[in-house]
């Protein structure tokens, strides 16, 4: 009988605690540990996996380049508009050393590893067809309309003179320029520079003394790319960054950059200071309102993809992000990256002269999320987001970046310019000369490896807390009934002996009833 009676309590108890333990597990003490594991994991201390697999990438990385391809040059010349033929994509891949980290320093102190990156590139022949990089293409000639543009806006009374020098070292009948696509990219465009006139000469010493990626063949002789000059070789602006030793949401952090603490380029903090990561690497634990954040030395600026919407990839729950380059012709906070506080260009374009040195003009390819009236003044592009946008799949607990496709296009300002011969008569265009993709997904084998050691982790766990919160709860509600059953049983259980004592105890009731004049019990 004792037995029956503590059971009821020994199930509550033992329900309750099984209750509790789930909540705590489920809600406290799991998330701290895996909270604790995560941050252990993607710091970049000395002998990590992450610190060895982004100093040094396992796996290789997408580099697409699609060509414009003027058609219609002469016409064009004669104020026509432009019509653009795409080429491409010419496939490279980085093996190894994309983006390679070399000279890396840690410093204990301050919990930072400084470094250079180096860049490889490696053009792949079975994945870009039929193309070679030996077809021939047309663009503006970027040392004829490049050194136009820069002297109208900063220094017209130099065009005179900058005509003489044109005429002088190109002897061209056009602005444009027709080459081998690995010339354009790659191998070089030579500028011969043996002139004797004062203009030309003149115009040569600021080439050789003052662009910084021109490649000095001999001294008088000169080999421009646009890739060229990175290939191959690391960058020897240092970038320092946050190690997330001591703090996982400050892994990847850019602290500075050519052993600058901002990028002393836009002349304004909001545009200046360095924001996110180098784009390798992400902090745990994100919030959708966080948005990713990385800064891109090539553009001289922080670039934010934000949160759209929630997804699934690959069977693992994850996050969708998309970039743009803003509108600094509206948003306050961009208005540092207008060339002048009075010339803000439109919605999705962004002008590079301050950083790179050259009036390049950087967008979405095909002007995708950019202003229309980029679209009028030349004909051939068809913007859309399923092959123009910039994305990412992330997945926030771990700071992954599972799928990512980063897309800039490279323009040039077409202007008619009447003191240069050869632009009297051009049209008023941004055109295109080339746009790139850098692009990322994660094996089968990095993929399995998430889901194995992260989601199936976190599945399991949370399977587990609710059956031990419904069992829990099961045990409580059997208790209640059990201690129901027993509070009833005691209600109706004899507790007088026999037969003959209820009896009596009957007749006492009756006589009472009857002698207050009422119906008997």
């Amino acid at each position: 009988m004792k037995l029956v009676m503590d059971l009821p309590i020994k199930i509550a108890i033992g329900s309750g605690a099984g209750l509790l333990f789930g909540i705590l597990f489920g809600w406290a003490i799991f998330p701290a540990l895996l909270h604790h594991k995560i941050s252990s994991q993607v710091a970049l201390k000395k002998g990590g996996e992450i610190r060895e697999m982004i100093v040094k990438f396992p796996f290789s990385f997408d580099f697409k380049i699609y060509m414009f391809n003027i058609t219609n040059p002469m016409d064009v010349q004669k104020g026509d508009t432009p019509v653009l033929d795409e080429v491409g994509p010419f496939f490279y891949e980085f093996y190894d050393e994309w983006k390679e980290k070399v000279n890396v320093v840690d410093d204990d102190t301050d919990d930072t590893m400084t470094f250079n990156a180096q860049n490889t590139f490696y053009f792949n022949q079975e994945k870009s067809g039929k193309l070679t990089g030996d077809e021939l293409i047309t663009i503006p000639h970027p040392f004829i309309v490049g050194p136009a543009i820069a002297a109208k806006r900063e220094k017209p009374a130099m065009l005179s003179l900058l005509n003489k020098a044109i005429a002088s070292i190109y002897h061209a009948e056009s602005i444009f320029l027709t080459a081998r696509v690995r010339d354009i990219l790659f191998d070089g465009i030579m500028i011969y520079c043996n002139v004797t006139d004062f203009a030309g000469k003149g115009f040569c010493s600021v080439m050789r003394n003052d662009v910084k990626d021109l490649v000095h063949v001999t001294d008088n002789v000169f080999s421009f790319s646009f890739f060229g000059p990175k290939n191959g070789t690391f960058d020897p602006r240092p970038t320092k960054m946050q190690r997330g030793i001591k703090n996982a949401k400050d892994v990847g952090r850019v602290l500075e950059f050519d052993g600058k603490p901002n990028i002393s380029v836009w002349g304004k903090k909001d545009c200046d200071e360095f924001r996110g990561t180098d784009g390798t690497i992400f902090p745990p634990f994100l919030k959708e309102e966080d948005g990713l954040l990385s800064f891109s030395s090539d553009i001289c600026r922080s670039l934010p993809a934000n949160y759209v919407k929630d997804v699934v990839y690959k069977g693992i729950p994850a996050r969708y992000y998309t970039a743009t380059l803003g509108d600094m012709s509206k948003n306050k906070n961009e208005k540092c990256f207008c060339p002048t506080p009075d010339t803000c260009l439109k919605k999705g374009s962004m002008d590079l002269t301050k950083c790179l040195g050259a009036p390049l003009v950087i967008t979405l390819p095909h002007f995708y999320d950019a202003d229309e009236s980029f679209l009028g003044p030349v004909r051939g592009l068809h913007p859309n987001v399923k092959d123009h946008g910039i994305y990412i799949y992330f997945e926030p607990m771990s700071g992954t970046p599972m799928e990512a496709r980063k897309r800039l296009q490279f323009n040039i300002p077409l202007e008619k310019i009447d003191k240069i011969a050869l632009m009297k008569e051009l049209p008023e265009a941004l055109v295109p000369i080339f746009w790139i993709e850098e692009g990322v997904a994660l094996n089968d084998t990095f993929i399995n490896q998430l889901k194995s050691q992260l989601v199936r982790t976190i599945k399991i766990v949370t399977i587990m807390k609710w059956v031990i919160i419904l069992l829990s709860i099961v045990g409580i509600g059997v208790a209640g009934f059990l201690q129901f059953k027993k509070n009833t049983g005691f209600a109706v259980t004899p507790t007088y002996g026999g037969n003959n004592e209820l009896k009596k105890t009957n007749n006492i009731i009756s006589t009472i009833s009857n002698a207050d004049n009422r119906t008997s019990y």
